[in-house]
């Protein structure tokens, strides 16, 4: 038995249905791992999230945030975009502020489920 390699599948490969059938696969499959790694979205307390964007590994969060002063007539303050991706393991947070950045702005996202928010 012969291993061939996916070049070689490819390459032989006569039939442009059957190579745009395979490429919607590859297309659909990164998607799946992507979004693998990707963390969903994320709920701290003290914040209410109001818009999810997904862009590959990190996950965006439009969230209204109560910064722990006892009197204070602003809470809760925002909304500002937080990121949030996996290092090592590890969910690590970033401040993004009150745009988007560019290459999320296109990708897939909605509304947050009033389950997350708090």
């Amino acid at each position: 038995m012969v291993i061939k390699t996916f070049r070689d599948i490819v390459d032989r490969q006569k039939s442009i249905k059957k190579l745009e059938e395979m490429k919607r696969y590859i297309e659909k499959r990164i998607q799946e791992l992507e979004q693998e790694k990707a963390p969903g979205p994320v709920v701290r307390a003290g914040r209410e999230i109001l818009k999810v964007e997904m862009a590959g590994k990190v996950t965006y969060q439009l969230e209204r945030v109560k910064c722990g002063k006892p009197n204070c007539q602003k809470c809760p303050h925002g909304p500002y975009w937080y990121g949030y991706k996996r290092v090592g393991g590890k969910l690590k947070s970033f401040y993004v502020g009150k745009e988007l950045p560019k290459e999320a702005k296109n990708r897939k996202g909605g509304q947050a489920p009033s389950v997350l928010q708090q």
